[in-house]
């Protein structure tokens, strides 16, 4: 039996936010014409107009008549209308105002379109924790992640992802006594392709495929589904994410040692002789706040195959024009079945030689308190 350092960054969700992270950022696409009646085009009118007010205007016309055989000249006097057009220009103007197709970059549902490069820079801090006994463990990381894409048509684009992690694992006793262990490393690399499958004025929906191999041989095969219905400025979406997890025989959960004692332990989160299912089924709403700002909030229910957890994640996007963007999120725990549950632990001498593996103890430790939190910002870029 083999023990593997992947305990160091698997516990309580961290497991998958490394093999999810490309799935959460999969094809994200929207137009401008989700927040305007008029679709690609804003007009605005202001319509010119000319009123002409005629009216009579009454005036002395003197003229003078010979009267044909008289003596003298007599002069007859009349008044007569005459008519005077008087006309008024009412100033006004007509023009029309064009918007470019503007696509937001942080939208979940964004993908570039043939021929363009999408790419996403995500720098995150991570932490989570549990109890055990009179131990406190936490979990440090702090991470860069790359999403490349690129669009093959319109509807279909290629994907390509890797990810560097600085991680500390902290066991600490109620005596103050503790363990500390680091590890940097290109954790994560993997390819995938993923489609817009539907995408109307009122519908849009992705199907998404990814592979991504973590350190230490683990493998995933990922599957990535969202829909959402468009509503004025907003797109109200649910999404399903299911990956299949190759851990070659291994066991996996948090590894520690003590070599003043010349002893290591593993708290054991399941046991992969089999291969591991995991699934996430959430909602969401993003929205348009302004012309440049946009919010997304996320729930998410995931089946972690030794645990269960719900989150929640919020989002605020801002996007100065069609090339940038920024993108802050946060992310927490609300509920996890891991409080209170029974683990085993396998005990044994250092060194991991066959004959002290074979001599290795068990028991059973139950967990509590725990909780997993992330912060992150993305930097996004379309071209």
């Amino acid at each position: 039996m083999k023990i593997k350092y992947f305990g160091l960054v698997v516990a309580l969700g961290s497991f998958v936010a490394l093999g999810a992270n490309a799935g959460s950022r999969s094809s994200m696409y929207s137009s401008i014409d989700m927040q305007n009646s008029d679709g690609n085009t804003i007009r605005i009118n202001r319509s010119a107009s000319q009123s002409y007010d005629d009216y009579p205007q009454t005036r002395t016309v003197r003229r003078s008549y010979n009267n044909s055989g008289a003596t003298q000249t007599r002069t007859y006097q009349r008044a007569e209308p005459a008519y005077v057009s008087k006309t008024t220009y009412k100033s006004g103007s007509t023009y029309k105002k064009s918007a470019m197709r503007k696509y937001f970059i942080a939208n979940p549902f964004y993908q570039p379109l043939k021929g363009q490069f999408g790419s996403v820079t995500t720098g995150e801090y991570m932490q989570g924790t549990y109890k055990f006994a009179d131990v406190d463990r936490t979990l440090t990381e702090w991470s860069l992640k790359e999403d490349f894409s690129y669009g093959l048509t319109d509807r279909i684009a290629l994907q390509a992802m890797a990810k560097y992690n600085w991680d500390e694992l902290v066991w600490k006793n109620s005596a103050g006594d503790k363990d500390v262990y680091k590890n940097d490393d290109l954790n994560l690399y993997g390819l995938g392709i993923q489609g817009r499958i539907v995408d109307t004025n009122e519908w849009i929906s992705t199907l998404s495929g990814y592979y991504e191999h973590q350190k230490h041989g683990v493998d995933y095969f990922i599957a990535d589904l969202k829909a959402g219905y468009k509503v004025a400025t907003s797109t109200i979406y649910g999404l399903g994410r299911a990956w299949i997890v190759d851990m070659e025989g291994d066991i996996y959960g948090d590894y520690m040692e003590n070599t003043d004692t010349m002893e290591w332990g593993i708290v054991k989160y399941g046991d992969a002789d089999k291969t591991l299912f995991m699934a996430e089924l959430g909602a969401g709403v993003w929205t348009v706040l302004a012309e440049d700002w946009t919010l997304n909030v996320e729930g998410l229910y995931g089946f972690y195959d030794w645990h269960n957890q719900l989150s929640i994640k919020g989002a605020f996007g801002w996007q100065p024009n069609d090339w940038f963007a920024l993108n802050l999120y946060a992310k927490t725990s609300l509920y996890d079945s891991a409080d209170g549950k029974n683990l085993d632990i396998y005990a044994g001498n250092l060194p991991m030689t066959a004959e002290n593996m074979a001599a290795m103890g068990t028991g059973r430790v139950e967990l509590s308190k725990p909780r997993e939190w992330s912060i992150g910002l993305q930097v996004m870029f379309q071209f």
